[in-house]
Formats: structure tokens, sequence, C-alpha cells
């Protein structure tokens, strides 16, 4: 095994003052003896990792990282520890080609040893996590043999058993998770609304996918379907929180969620989600003790915006209403069946539906003879997150009455719930799924409080509230979401996430906007513990070398009405320049279209158009080409600015076509900037521009991805180079030689 020659820790004289040392090298509280033993032990697995990994080669910043790493683990608080000034935490940002997924999980799997905790690695996009599952843990499980790994996925992509033989059977008692009741809670941006499902063909899938589970050739995750199924077909059968009685299902043994839960709960180390374990960690679940987790949160940079959204409710308000009115019916229903000590009382529950539901169509009624969204206006948001006055005390009535209701709810389902040996096996099956059907009813019961709970508050850092407006398919019936979200997760990852977890280290190749963790200290909360730890580690890559940014002569500015037809007659001989693999990014799918109508034939050839054909076929016609010896051009918008890997002469040069600033174009964006002005702040220099710097740090990144790799990045936006915020954004790219216009914009 060749020796590591790298220091152990940055040099300090003995007798220095703690000040002397950086927050992201500090020792302090850390068990000396401990640390020792375990820094051997790092030493000597990263000497086996560099001696066995193919093509491995130990960089400086790599080793850094990883010391940074086990020092932020072992700082690792007790549940019960009131010292949360973050010496726990770490935001660690290391640009491609470093190998951090090598550092932080030698550091994690080290101090998961000695430490005797267990590491959830979560990442932002299937890509990695399937790159880490797949690729990288099973490499260093050849080197470490007691490594044990598992992947953690959310319970919707699992089968149920039990719904899915209920299907087969034409039994409709889980029929509050699709349609109608489905629609009235999920997120209408994120529903694709296709033909409907022919019935027979729906029957053959379901029928054959049973067969395929029985048989023990399929094991219930639907990532290992080799079809994706129908997602209509899939929402009827997926597992369900709300829908599951455990360990009373007849199929709990057999379960494909529980049995990859009880497989997953034995690993040393578990790869994870964002989305997952935010929203583990909203509920009561057992699934993550976040007190005695070492977490690594890959692709960081994303957290927030996963938070946002993990921590908004939304439901659709006329439907609700539909909702609690079949409610009714269907607890005192199954109410009936109880013994009389536990049968609720109809009348009393009665009167809190029908008093539900009538505050609920007074809303309906102020938002449709108030106009507030139409066809014509499909979004009203609440200025400064204030709802009328009026309807204050009625969200407040509301969010009472829905915990009322959930008590009622709860009660029946629990009694449901209990097994009952004076009845017969049917009896007991048809009462559990009768505990299965207000199961339903409790998840989307809380979604409501939840809901008009926000809507009644009005916090010093207001909530964003909305309305959208919906329209159902052949315009016969209108409706409107009602929306509340908080304008940043700052408050809630600092309050649910950071302060109760073991350690976490967060990196990313773009952690810091326009050369500052600022940004991200404050969309994320960390800004709220000050000994977190903080460190750039210098990237293995010879920018001065490997390549140039080139800010293109343009005469027109992207604000001028002249810039689109500049652009477009500009690009051609941009892309002429260069022999082999190119990307071209647009900051709009307008731009991209009218670019690429305008090229010459002979470039038109070369040019393949996000879109057009799968991002897979896409990518490897591309590669075709280049090892033809041929130039190929990928034109892209913003999803091909990040997670694409073209090395060599796949991109050897990457054009972009503006400074990806973006105008707050949602609810919460808008909030968000109006209560900065009403501090007196300016949500451009805050928001826009280190938002646009990180995009474009990232982008810019697609030009080099390997030490021997040399390419040109051209941005076609003069405001680099003119603008007061230009010398901001620049600091946060990577360092290349920055060749200027000749002549700037008029």
């Amino acid at each position: 095994m060749p020796p590591v020659l790298l220091p152990l820790s940055p040099a300090v004289s003995p007798g220095a003052p703690a000040a002397a040392v950086p927050a992201y090298a500090s020792e302090r509280g850390i068990d000396p003896e401990l640390l020792e033993a375990a820094r051997i032990r790092l030493e000597l697995l990263y000497g086996e990792v560099a001696a066995s990994w193919p093509g491995f080669i130990a960089r400086p910043g790599q080793y850094q990282m990883m010391q940074a790493s086990l020092l932020t683990f072992l700082s690792a608080k007790a549940p019960d520890d009131e010292d949360r000034s973050g010496n726990n935490l770490a935001q660690l940002e290391a640009g491609t080609g470093t190998g951090k997924t090598v550092a932080y999980c030698l550091a994690a799997i080290v101090a998961a040893e000695v430490l005797k905790k267990t590491v959830i690695v979560s990442t932002a996009t299937v890509a990695l996590q399937e790159q880490l599952f797949q690729k990288d843990l099973p490499r260093l499980a050849e080197i470490i043999p007691e490594l044990r790994y598992d992947i953690l996925k959310g319970r919707a992509r699992y089968v149920c058993e039990s719904r899915l033989d209920g299907v087969i059977n034409d039994e409709a008692q889980d029929g509050l998770l699709t349609g109608e009741f489905q629609d009235a809670f999920a997120d209408a941006r994120n529903q694709a609304k296709g033909i409907p499902r022919d019935r027979a063909e729906a029957m053959r899938w379901f029928k054959n996918t049973a067969k395929k589970l029985h048989t023990g050739s399929w094991d219930g995750d639907i990532d290992s379907l080799a079809q994706p199924p129908e997602p209509e077909d899939w929402r009827q059968v997926q597992a369900n929180a709300h829908a599951c009685n455990g360990g009373r299902c007849e199929h709990f043994k057999s379960c494909a969620f529980f049995r990859a839960r009880r497989q997953a709960a034995s690993a040393t180390l578990q790869v994870a989600n964002h989305a997952l374990i935010l929203a583990t960690l909203q509920t009561d679940s057992t699934l993550i003790d976040p007190g005695n987790t070492l977490f690594v949160f890959d692709e960081a940079h994303h957290l927030p915006g996963i938070a946002a959204d993990q921590f908004s409710y939304r439901a659709r308000l006329g439907t609700s209403i539909k909702l609690l009115a079949s409610l009714r019916t269907v607890a005192l229903r199954h109410g009936r069946v109880l013994p009389a000590s536990t049968r609720p009382d109809p009348v009393a529950f009665a009167q809190l539906i029908t008093g539900c539901t009538d505050k609920l169509a007074l809303i309906e009624n102020y938002w449709i003879e108030a106009r507030l969204v139409s066809a014509d206006k499909a979004v009203h948001r609440f200025a400064q997150g204030q709802i009328p006055e009026a309807l204050i005390p009625e969200c407040e009535q509301l969010a009472t009455l829905l915990r009322a209701i959930t008590s009622v709810v709860s009660s029946i389902a629990s009694a449901l719930m209990e097994p009952d040996e004076s009845q017969s096996p049917s009896e007991r099956d048809e009462q559990a799924r009768a505990g299965v059907e207000l199961g339903v009813f409790l998840s989307r019961l809380d979604t409501l409080e939840k809901l008009f709970s926000a809507w009644a508050t009005h916090d010093k850092v207001p909530w964003a509230k909305w309305l959208e407006w919906v329209e159902d398919a052949g315009g016969t019936s209108v409706d409107a979401w009602l929306c509340a979200s908080p304008m940043t997760a700052a408050q809630v990852l600092s309050k649910s996430l950071w302060k109760n977890v073991s350690a976490a280290v967060c990196t990313s190749a773009t952690l810091t906007a326009c050369g500052s963790f600022d940004f991200f200290d404050r969309l994320s909360g960390m800004n709220r513990f000050p000994d977190r730890r903080a460190l750039v580690v210098a990237s293995p890559f010879d920018y001065a070398v490997q390549g140039e940014l080139r800010i293109a002569p343009m005469k027109h500015s992207p604000k001028s009405p002249g810039f689109s037809d500049e652009l477009c007659l500009k690009l051609p001989d941009l892309l002429r320049e260069h022999l082999h693999g190119q990307l071209v990014l647009f900051t709009s799918k307008r731009q991209m279209q009218a670019c690429h109508a305008a090229l010459p034939s002979d470039l038109l050839a070369q040019v393949q158009v996000q879109g057009a054909r799968s991002r897979t076929e896409l990518l490897k016609e591309h590669g075709r080409r280049v090892i033809a010896g041929e130039r190929s051009i990928i034109f892209g918008l913003q999803s091909f600015g990040e997670g694409i890997d073209l090395p060599g002469q796949l991109c050897e040069h990457v054009v972009i076509d503006k400074l990806p600033f973006t105008p707050p174009n949602s609810p919460v964006e808008e909030a968000l900037a109006e209560w900065l002005n009403a501090q007196g702040r300016d949500p451009f220099t805050e928001l826009s521009v280190p938002r646009a710097g990180m995009k474009l740090a990232q982008w810019a990144g697609r030009g080099v991805r390997t030490v021997t790799d040399r390419a040109v990045i051209t941005v076609c936006d003069t405001r680099l180079a003119t603008m007061r915020y230009g010398p901001a954004i620049l600091a946060g790219l990577p360092p290349f030689p920055l060749v200027r216009p000749s002549s700037p914009a008029g």
C-alpha cells in the first residue's frame, strides 16, 4: 500500500491561540484519543482506496475535505445536548474532480465505526443516488468488507399487496386515493393528464404484476419494473402510510415496503434523498433517528428549495367540501359496527362536518364573488401574506373544527384496526379495510388543518399565501387551490433539521454564490449556528491552462430589443470556431428556438435540440458523432446546465446566451421579494444576483470535467463586464483567464 503523504491537519504551533485555527479544522470538544484512533483508521482506509480504486489519484482537496468531514462527524451531538453552536454542521464546497464522494464516505464510515452511529447520505437527484448505490459504494465495500449499505426510498415507490389484491377483486375501499379526491391534494403542476386508461388493459397489468410479485420475480419496487407503469394504475396500488394497518395486515411479513425497511435498518450507511428525509422529519416516523444519525447532504444547494416544497400545503377548496361530505357518511357507517361505548355520537359528528363545510363554502363564495382568480387571472397572492381580516377567524375556527373531526375519525379508525377474535377472518379483513379507508381521510384532514392554521397566522416573517384557478377538463366546473408556503425554508430547516441532527455535512460543487456561503447560509438557516464549519477545497483543475472565459463582443445588452436578433447572427460564427462537441445553454425556450431556426443549413444538421428526443438518446447520438470526428452541438435549457457530464472532446465549448437571472415567477418568490423590500433590503442584490451567480457557475462547470480537458466558456452577455454586480458573479466562477469584449454593449 503506497503511503499517502499529506498532512493530517493544518499546521498549528503548540500553544497557538484558538483563533489561529480555522473553524473547519477546530477540534474543540472532541476526545483526543477518539480523534487519534479515527485518524489512524481513516489513513488506513484512504491508503487502501488509493491502492485499489481504478484510476484513483490522491488529491490535496479531497484529503482536506475528508479531514473536515471527520472533525464534523466527531463533533456529533447527543439528542439531549444543549450546545448547538454548530461545530457539528459543515458546508464543504468541492468542485468537479475533487473526489468528494470518497472523501465524505470514508470519513462517515470511520466516524460511524467509532461512534456506533448510522450514516445517511442524502442526494437531490435519482442519478446521484443510483451512482452511489450501484457504483461507488460497491467499490468501497470491496475495500471495506464489513461495510453494509442499502437504499432508502419513499413508501410510494413500493406496491401495497393488500391494495393490489383489492383492485383485482374489484374492492373499492381505497377509492379515495384515486380520482377526484386524489386530485384534491396532488400538486396540479406535477400531474400529467393523460388519456383515460382502458379498464381491461389496466386489469391485465394488475394481474400480471400480482403474479410477478407472488412468484418472487418482482420485489415490489416500482424502480425494478422493466417498464414503468401508467401513473393512474400505480396510484391505485402504491403503498400509503394512511392506508396501512401495519403488523395487522395479512401481507405484513411479505410486504415489499416493510421488507425493504427491515433490510435497510441493519445497514451502516443508507442512501436516501432530500425529499424523503424532510418528509420523514415532519412525522413521528421511526424510520430516521436524527439525533443518532450522521448525515451527508450531497447536492446540498438544492436542499432549501426542496425543503420549502416539503413544508408547504395546498388543497382544492370545492373538492375538499365534497371530501368532508363523503367523510360524514363513511365514518358513521363504519362507526355503527363498533360497541356502543366507542361509537361516535352521530348528531355531534354531523354538526362538526356541517360547521366545517359551511365555513369552506363561505371562503369559496368569497373568492368567487370577489373574482380573485379566473381563467384570465390564474393566481391571486395576498400581499404581505395577510388574508382579509374577515377570513382570519373563519380559518382559525376551521382549523379547530378539523382537529375535532380528526380526533373522532382517528378513534374510529383505531377501534376498527383492533383485532377481534370473536369475528370471522372475512369480518376482520372487512373491518381492517374500513380502518384503512378512514386512514386516507385522516391524511387529507391533516393537510387541511395545517393549511388553515397557516392561513390564520401572520408571523413576523409571514408565509406566502395565495389562490390558484383550476378548471376541470371540458370546462364543466371550476375550483380554486388554497396554498400556503414558507418564503424560505430557513426557519423550518433550523428547527426541524439542524437543531436535531447528531451531525451533518452539506456539500456540493456549487455551494457558494458569488464567492461566498452567505446565500446558502440565509436560505438554509445555517447562519443561526455561529460555529458551523465552512470550507472551499482547491480544485484539481488548472483553469489557467485548461480553458478561458470569453465575454462575447455583443453590441446589444439582453435588455435591448436587438439582442435576440444579434445573438442569432453571431452564434454561427462562435460555433464554427470549434470542431468537436459543444453545448449551448439558453435561459428561455423562445430564444433557443429562434437561434435554431436562424442556423445555416450546414450547422443545422449538426445541432440537436433538447426535447426533440429523450436525454439519453440525445447524449448517445452526441457521443457517436464526436467519436466519429464530427462536430456535434447540443442546444439545451436549464436542466442541461447541471448534472450532465461531457468530458474531453464531448464538450470543448460552452456557450451561454445570457446571465441566468430569473425574475420572481412564483407566488413564493414574489412574496419573499416583497418582504425584503418592506425591510428596506434589495431583493435583486440578495436573491437574484447570487442565484444567477450560482447557476452560471454550474453552467460554466460543464466545460472542464477532467484534468486533461480544455474548454472555452463564451458568455454572450456584456453585463458581466459592465454592470456593478459583474465582479461578484465572476468571483464565484471557476478561475478561467478572462477575455473581455473589445467593444462594450451599446
